[in-house]
C-alpha cells in the first residue's frame, strides 16, 4: 500500500493529522518569530509603546505564558481599547510577586505538618505505622502513597540524602520521622487525609495543633499542596480557577469562591493559630507588593475591597 492518508494501524501520522479514533486534527500553526508574535498582538488591538522592550520581555517569558495574563483585557479575540503591553506585563509581575509571597507563607506550614504527622504517628502507632494500611481508610489509596514513598526513598538514596542512607543502611527501612523528610508534601497530605479516625487519634491530634477539626485540616493541606505546586512550577496564580478548593471556617464562608482569596484566608487562619506574631509583617509585605502594582485589578482573584481588614 502506498504512502497516503489511509492507514490501517492504530497509530496516526503527523502528516495525516488523524487520531486513534479516526478523526482529523487541524493542521499545526507555523511558529512565529518574537517580532511576528508582537505584530499579531498589535493587529488584535494591543498598544505597544516600547517595541524593543516588549520584544525582550517576550523572549524572556514566552508568548503562551503571557497569554494567560491578558484574558481580563480581551473580548471576542481582541484587546479592550487602550490595553497596553505594559498592562499585561504589570499583571504578570504582580503574579510573580504573589507566587513568591505565597510560597514563603506555605513553607513553615509544610514543615509543621511533616513534623506533627511524624510525631503523632510514631508516638501513638509506632515508627513504621505509616506503612501499615490498617491505620488508613482506603488500602488502595494507601498503596498509591506507598508507591510514591518508594520512588521518593529511591531518589533520596541515589542522591545520598544522609537521613535516608543512614536509616536504610542501619535498619533496612525509614522510620516515619526520617520518611517525612524525603516525602513530597503531596504524599504527606495524602497519608494524613487517608487516616482512619476509628483506628487512631492521630488525625484529631494533628488537627488540634492547627486549631481545627480533621476534615478542615485535610482540606487545607490538600489545597495548599495544590497551590504550592502551582508556585513551584511557576504557573499562573492570578485569575485562576481553583480545581482543588479549601473548606473555609464558618466565619469566612462569605468569601468562599473558586478563585484565589480563600487561599489567603486559609493562610491567615493557620498563622493566627501557629505564628500570630509573624502575620502582621507578612500582611504588610503583601500590601506593599499589591500597592507596587496598583494598576492591576484584584477583582479576578475575588479580593474584596476591604481585603486588608479581612486579612488583618
Amino acid at each position: 500500500m502506498g504512502h497516503n492518508c489511509v492507514n490501517s494501524t492504530p497509530h496516526a501520522t503527523h502528516e495525516c493529522g488523524a487520531n486513534q479514533a479516526g478523526s482529523f486534527f487541524t493542521p499545526m500553526k507555523p511558529p512565529l518569530s518574537f517580532s511576528d508574535q508582537l505584530n499579531l498582538m498589535s493587529t488584535r488591538g494591543l498598544t505597544i509603546d516600547d517595541r524593543e522592550l516588549a520584544l525582550k520581555r517576550l523572549s524572556e517569558t514566552n508568548f503562551y505564558r503571557l497569554r494567560g495574563y491578558w484574558l481580563t483585557y480581551e473580548r471576542d479575540g481582541r484587546f479592550i481599547p487602550n490595553t497596553t503591553f505594559d498592562s499585561i506585563w504589570n499583571t504578570y509581575a504582580l503574579d510573580c510577586a504573589l507566587r513568591r509571597w505565597v510560597w514563603e507563607a506555605i513553607a513553615p506550614i509544610e514543615i509543621k505538618a511533616r513534623a506533627l504527622f511524624a510525631y503523632h504517628m510514631a508516638m501513638e502507632c509506632g515508627p513504621l505505622a505509616h506503612e501499615d494500611n490498617r491505620y488508613f481508610r482506603s488500602a488502595r489509596a494507601h498503596s498509591h502513597s506507598m508507591e510514591s514513598l518508594i520512588r521518593e526513598r529511591n531518589r533520596a538514596l541515589r542522591d545520598g540524602v544522609p537521613c535516608a542512607v543512614h536509616n536504610v543502611e542501619k535498619y533496612g527501612d525509614l522510620p516515619i520521622w526520617a520518611a517525612v523528610e524525603i516525602m513530597s508534601m503531596g504524599t504527606v497530605s495524602q497519608l494524613y487525609g487517608n487516616l482512619d479516625p476509628a483506628k487512631s487519634g492521630v488525625a484529631k491530634s494533628i488537627a488540634g495543633e492547627f486549631g481545627v477539626k480533621p476534615f478542615i485540616l485535610r482540606s487545607w493541606l490538600r489545597h495548599l499542596t495544590y497551590i504550592r505546586n502551582i508556585c513551584g512550577h511557576h504557573s499562573r496564580l492570578y485569575n485562576r480557577v481553583m480545581t482543588t478548593r479549601a473548606n473555609l471556617l464558618k466565619k469566612d464562608s462569605g468569601y468562599d469562591s473558586d478563585k484565589e482569596f480563600p487561599t489567603f484566608l486559609v493562610l491567615k487562619r493557620i498563622y493566627d493559630r501557629s505564628w500570630p506574631e509573624r502575620w502582621p509583617s507578612m500582611l504588610d509585605g503583601l500590601e506593599a507588593l499589591i500597592s507596587a502594582h496598583e494598576s492591576v485589578s484584584l477583582n479576578p482573584m475575588r479580593f474584596p475591597l476591604e481585603w486588608r481588614e479581612v486579612l488583618g
